[in-house]
């Protein structure tokens, strides 16, 4: 049985992401409102009922928004670290589940390992190793520099879902306060297209597949530019049969789906569409 992986958004606006294996469904932060996160579960033919778990990787409103409404109503548990959980405050929801960093935790049949990423939040921010019946998945979204222990982390994952989220010139330019460029561009900011094509070029494992780019900045990136610095590090290592899925912030994105599949190397075209990676 496939295991299915989409980006229901990504960005600094909001942030979700559905893997799935079955009736096996978990929510990988809901940063989208309750009623956003609804019609793009519906759109790919996930009733929200459905769902059977969230996991949280830290307490920034564009990862939590729509989190405890959509736990409340559709009596989904929460899976949060006790420092998330204690900044976040009791919070209404239909239930509170333990992760600890280090440690793994079966989630409707996944075997989720967080561990803590540099990022600003006010709890630790923890990226996640996922291992599935079909390979492991990388994921990581909000990373202010790439750490070694990513790296160990990343190195064996058959997908990788990594940040891309500014262009350094871009955010040099850009219309932000100089505090929030510094902010933005620190080791615990986010990651920009050169240091993830950096990590690709030193870096990336050999049994990764396919690469998703997250939480893309509408302000100081361009989807088209973080894909071609993506694709020119793939390429200057002799890895061009890796794919590149671009996500944003404001549909759906294009499903990854193992083991099986047939595609193009360029996907196109709206949401609906599915890309397949052959292991």
């Amino acid at each position: 049985m496939s295991v299915q992986l989409t980006v229901l958004g990504s960005g600094s606006a909001g942030n979700a992401t559905l893997l799935q294996q079955g009736e096996g469904r978990v929510l990988i932060d809901a940063g989208l409102s309750c009623r956003e996160l609804t019609k793009r579960l519906e759109r790919v033919g996930v009733e929200p009922s459905g769902v059977g778990a969230m996991a949280i990787t830290h307490v920034h409103g564009d990862h939590t928004k729509g989190a405890a409404l959509f736990s409340r109503r559709y009596d989904v548990p929460v899976y949060v670290t006790d420092a998330t959980r204690e900044v976040w405050g009791q919070g209404d929801v239909a239930s509170w589940q333990r992760l600890t960093c280090d440690t793994v935790t079966e989630i409707c049949g996944f075997r989720f390992l967080p561990f803590e990423v540099l990022h600003d939040a006010d709890a630790e921010t923890v990226g996640f190793r996922i291992d599935t019946s079909a390979g492991a998945i990388g994921f990581a979204t909000d990373i202010g520099m790439v750490t070694s222990q990513l790296r160990n982390r990343f190195q064996s994952c058959r997908l990788l879902v990594i940040e891309s989220n500014h262009a350094v010139e871009l955010l040099a330019v850009g219309p932000y306060a100089e505090s929030t460029k510094v902010r933005i561009g620190s080791n615990r900011g986010h990651l920009s297209n050169e240091a993830l094509a950096t990590f690709i070029r030193e870096d990336l494992g050999p049994s990764v597949e396919c690469l998703v780019l997250a939480h893309l900045s509408r302000v100081n990136n361009v989807p088209e530019l973080a894909e071609m610095t993506c694709r020119e590090a793939l390429a200057a290592v002799g890895r061009s049969e890796v794919r590149v899925v671009i996500t944003r912030q404001d549909r759906v994105a294009e499903t990854v789906e193992l083991p099986v599949l047939t595609a193009c190397r360029h996907p196109k075209g709206d949401a609906s569409k599915q890309v397949t990676l052959p292991f």
